[in-house]
């Protein structure tokens, strides 16, 4: 990780993702309900850490999503409209900027980020050089 402009930043690749369902209960009714969250498994390139994080910004069918759920739609809606998030997410492998939110976890190894793709370029110059081949 590194620091720019006051932010905590992440150039990460992505090593695996999923859209993941969890319960949660109305806080008015007790009523149960499906929420959903966005989480890749990524690698940090400038330490070589593997962490675990949590995107709550970035994707549109993100947003329409959490408001199919404010709307109460069917779980079945829900299902499927996170069926097609989950299709949208990028590949492995793939390099992206993250900005760190928060931490969420009571212990290191429990920790995930909780992050919105960079709205600010991070550099590839942090980015430690590979060793030649000998």
């Amino acid at each position: 990780m590194l620091y720019k402009e006051g932010k905590m930043l992440l150039r990460a690749m992505i090593l695996s993702g999923n859209v993941g369902e969890f319960k949660e209960f109305d806080r008015l009714t007790g009523a149960e309900q499906a929420g959903y969250s966005v989480n890749f498994a990524v690698f940090d390139l400038h330490t070589a850490e593997k962490y675990n994080v949590q995107v709550v910004d970035g994707f549109d069918r993100l947003g329409t999503l959490k408001q199919m759920r404010r709307d109460k739609r069917s779980i079945d809606e829900l299902r499927a409209e996170a069926e097609r998030l989950e299709a949208e997410l990028p590949p492995a492998m793939t390099v992206v900027g993250l900005e760190v939110l928060r931490m969420k976890g009571k212990s290191a190894s429990y920790l995930t980020l909780v992050c919105r793709f960079a709205q600010i370029e991070v550099p590839e110059s942090s980015i430690p050089a590979t060793p030649a081949a000998a």
